[in-house]
């Protein structure tokens, strides 16, 4: 190993950066098949077959599917080998994960974050969908893309929503918690309770436009996603606020 640093970026736009700087074409099968195995591998571990049959399920022909793999395989020791690194290595009969000390890899981070229910989870360690920019695949590997986003997502919103409730978060300034929340919000957009933050940072700062803004979007929010209205509770500290700040 040379000692560079590798940055592997699989949430949001792929990429990988070796000491800082951006490698061009990268293949896609690369970030593919190291999320594969890190979210649905045994130990970072899965058979050649299961891999062939998740990522090529459109192909009929199970020799065409095991050419593809392998000369995807190719790709990937090509590159890794041109970067002096590793993280994706086989033999003949699997595919795993390799523990490489110069390799930092934001969805392991994450991961590693989330198992860990002491930890407090910023929004820096979620930049975007597992695999944001990734639109070709089988389509049982879509499916398993698409379940793996959601299940991150809600993940991650529900570690943001009870660090709001930490004892931690009263040390946090006004820039902070609004920060939190509006990251929340892009993440969950009918989360209520940054909605409720964001009302009552609204209110502290005698910003009755901004309150009157917050609640309305709230519940357009409510509306198109979920066609539902806003629960009651939301809708009381709304109107409480108001009448704190209007007298009326």
């Amino acid at each position: 190993m040379g000692g560079s640093r590798i940055f592997v970026g699989t949430l949001g736009t792929c990429v990988l950066r070796v000491d800082g700087r951006v490698v061009p074409g990268v293949p896609t099968i690369f970030h593919k098949i190291a999320s594969y195995l890190l979210i649905s591998g045994e130990n970072g571990s899965i058979s050649r077959q299961r891999l062939r049959d998740v990522l090529w399920s459109q192909t009929d022909d199970p020799e065409r599917a095991s050419a593809n793999l392998r000369r995807s395989l190719a790709r990937i020791r090509a590159l890794q080998k041109l970067a002096d690194f590793s993280l994706i290595g086989s033999n003949f009969s699997s595919v795993y994960l390799i523990d490489d000390p110069q390799v930092t890899w934001d969805l392991r981070d994450l991961l590693v974050a989330l198992a860990d229910k002491q930890s407090e989870i910023g929004p820096g360690v979620y930049p975007g969908d597992l695999l944001s920019n990734i639109k070709d695949g089988g389509p049982e590997f879509e499916d398993w893309l698409s379940e793996q986003r959601s299940r991150l997502r809600n993940r991650f919103a529900e570690r943001l929503t009870d660090g709001m409730a930490d004892a931690k978060w009263a040390q946090k300034s006004s820039s902070e918690r609004k920060m939190f929340a509006q990251y929340l919000l892009a993440v969950d957009p009918c989360n209520e309770q940054a909605y409720r933050l964001l009302m009552l940072e609204a209110a502290a700062n005698h910003n009755i436009a901004r309150l009157r803004e917050i609640f309305v979007q709230c519940e357009a929010e409510f509306r198109r996603e979920l066609g539902l209205p806003v629960s009651s509770e939301t809708r009381d500290l709304y109107r409480g606020l108001m009448r704190g700040l209007t007298g009326g």
